[in-house]
């Protein structure tokens, strides 16, 4: 089964049999031994079937939070080289798929206000 952290920042597991583990925001398949403490600590269980749908109010507000935190962070892979948001990156810190257009209109509101 695979976890991600909710946020852009990992979580870090540590068990008191001396095992770690690093959940990305990206994702990262977990051992079972694992799953008890990554829920526990936050971590969100998913695999590659699953579809979230938000409604849309908190699509537009999941997306132009996660396109925030890329903006004030200093990922260069964030970005494409036209220096539009990308869309895997996307995908990986809403934790739903994000069209093209969908992200360029949440990205210029965002930058329009700078």
């Amino acid at each position: 089964m695979k976890f991600r952290s909710p946020s852009d920042q990992p979580i870090h597991i540590a068990l008191t049999t001396g095992h770690t583990a690093v959940v990305t925001p990206e994702g990262v398949p977990l051992d079972p031994m694992f799953h008890k403490e990554a829920s526990a600590r936050g971590a969100v269980a998913f695999d590659d079937n699953t579809t979230i749908v938000p409604s849309p109010e908190d699509r537009k507000a999941a997306i132009a939070a996660a396109l925030t935190g890329m903006l004030d962070g200093k990922d260069e892979d964030d970005f494409t080289a036209e220096g539009k948001p990308n869309l895997n990156r996307l995908k990986a810190k809403t934790g739903f798929a994000v069209t093209r257009e969908e992200a360029d209109a949440v990205f210029v509101e965002l930058t329009a206000k700078v």
